[in-house]
């Protein structure tokens, strides 16, 4: 009996931790996701786990697909074709036709004295993103016609694979260089150069490594140089690059260097004035006091140094670079912190005023007890999109628009259910314990606050978490009555950042997911650590001793 029971609770364990891992297999794939680099999120087949940086010694490098695509079998291939002999046929041929691109002339990039060998030993991943590139491409009568291998190969372009080694081939490069004054407008350009490829070897993580020095032709020698643009193109290696400034007769360094993140070409652009949050971020340029410049005024140089990074900084960078961006972007900071404001009056209002009223109705004879209870449960029915409208033009006309008021101000007069479940908590108390303290002297508000209160302790937790979760998730609400960013809560927050960065932002889905994120973690917390009083203060509702 005992081993039946033993066998019967282990079968019931294992029952909810799977069906836990299922109901929160959306939170896990949101919490992953916004972990992510953009290639990541839509990349096929499905990426759940974000893919750990490399460990860079040196550039140039391969980085390997650590993902790569899937070689569906196509819906029209007739049946007696074995796709796997057909799918050794077409690598055989992609990687031939893609050899053959590279070395002819076909091929417009620089080529390097290390690519043909790092060439050669990417084949396959080569063979994986060019199949990517190209099986749309291939009609769906192709693939039951003859020489669908030479169809295949003959949708292949010079321009496919150079896409797929730009992928896979990772090398820092300095561009084009623009000074500019106040306005914007250029004073000086250094054009893109021939090669502009650049070379390190780590060897001292300690020592900063210079990587290349250009020399700018001010074409307006009387003015300031107030801004200057890069066109940089990193090696996704998360090593810092420094930027030394040499012109107007002094010398500027960058204040913080920037991360190599990105593996393609982007503008940098440094300025003097601090960065300011919700602007096109930059590196900022302050004056090192310690030396001066004695080139002349129609000449600037710039020095270009690569810091190498430690990698647990590298690690920390790549995992929280999307909410770095989040709170760079949107004031997040002020979106949480008038979220728990709210939250925290809402709960002390519901808290205080249910507790109070189930007093009331649990422990006080007045006339007309039963029928104002059934009344106030009664307005449950009512849907709220009913008193929506009436309430926004009463708060607009006591001017309590686009303030917190109207978000907060209903909660001191209660609400039913919270009320009903004080109630019910409130039967479960014995009378002796109100009676001895009428003996005693104490009033009603004493014996309320004194006696009664303490005593539910779990249903107030229970309330609050319900409270709190409700206060949390508010969309309407604020939609309707705030209008200033700094009166926003975090669940407006969210779909004001989806707006401008989601779907018609440019897509900044790790990004979203990381406000997401930040946004769901607290009540997952809160129900963790409360459970106990949650899961007390809804069962003992129920009893009545």
């Amino acid at each position: 009996m005992k081993k039946g029971a033993s066998i019967r609770l282990t079968f019931f364990h294992a029952a909810l931790v799977l069906l836990s891992l299922v109901f929160s297999l959306p939170f896990l794939w949101m919490l992953s996701t916004s972990f992510k680099a953009d290639d990541e999120i839509i990349h096929d087949p499905m990426v759940w786990i974000p893919e750990l940086p490399n460990r860079v010694t040196h550039s140039p490098y391969l980085d390997s697909e650590a993902h790569p695509p899937r070689w569906e079998r196509p819906m029209t291939l007739p049946k007696n074709v074995n796709w796997k002999t057909l799918q050794s046929d077409l690598r055989s041929a992609i990687r031939k036709r893609a050899n053959a691109i590279f070395k002819s002339s076909e091929w417009t990039a620089l080529r390097d004295n290390q690519e043909p060998a790092l060439f050669a030993s990417a084949s396959r991943d080569v063979e994986d993103l060019l199949w990517e590139a190209v099986r749309q491409r291939i009609s769906d009568r192709a693939w039951s016609e003859p020489g669908v291998v030479e169809r295949v190969v003959a949708k292949i372009e010079p321009v496919d694979v150079l896409n797929a080694w730009r992928r896979l081939y990772r090398t820092l490069a300095i561009g084009a260089i623009h000074l500019r004054n106040s306005s914007a407008r250029d004073i000086g350009m250094s054009p893109k150069p021939a090669h502009d490829r650049l070379y390190y070897d780590i060897e001292d993580r300690e020592k900063a490594l210079l990587l290349s020095e250009r020399i700018v032709d001010i074409a307006s020698p009387e003015e300031k140089v107030d801004q200057v643009m890069v066109r940089v193109k990193g090696d996704a290696s998360y090593h810092r690059l420094a930027v030394e400034l040499e012109a107007d007769g002094k010398v500027c360094r960058t204040e913080k260097p920037g991360f190599l993140s990105s593996g393609e070409y982007q503008d940098v652009f440094l300025k003097f004035k601090p960065q300011v949050n919700y602007e096109i971020e930059h590196l900022r340029l302050i004056p090192d006091d310690s030396r001066k410049s004695g080139l002349p005024s129609t000449q600037a140089i710039l020095r270009f140094y690569l810091l190498p990074t430690p990698y647990p900084t590298v690690l920390w960078q790549r995992l929280t670079e999307n909410y770095q961006e989040v709170f760079h972007w949107v004031p997040y900071a002020t979106y949480m912190w008038v979220t728990v404001k709210l939250t925290f009056l809402n709960i002390v209002g519901q808290l205080f005023a249910c507790s109070l009223v189930a007093f009331a109705f649990a422990r006080m004879q007045f006339p007309g007890r039963n029928v104002l209870f059934v009344l106030m449960l009664s307005t449950m029915m009512l849907p709220p999109q009913v008193t929506m409208i009436p309430q926004f033009v009463e708060f607009s006309k006591i001017g309590a628009y686009n303030t917190l008021f109207p978000l907060y101000v209903f909660s001191f007069a209660g609400a039913p259910f919270f009320i009903f479940l004080m109630r019910q908590f409130y039967l479960t108390i014995p009378r002796d314990l109100t009676d001895a303290a009428k003996i005693d002297g104490c009033g009603y508000f004493t014996t309320y606050w004194r006696i009664m209160l303490p005593l539910v302790k779990p249903a107030l937790a229970a309330i609050a978490i319900f409270q709190f979760q409700a206060t949390w998730n508010e969309f309407l609400q604020p939609l309707i009555y705030i209008t200033d960013t700094d009166k926003t809560p975090i669940s407006v927050g969210l779909f004001l950042f989806r707006q401008s960065h989601g779907e018609g932002g440019g897509g900044y889905w790790a990004e979203l997911m990381a406000a997401s994120s930040l946004m769901t973690v607290p009540i997952i917390l809160l129900f963790f650590f409360t459970q106990r009083y949650f899961i007390q203060g809804v069962t003992l509702t129920g009893m009545k001793g």
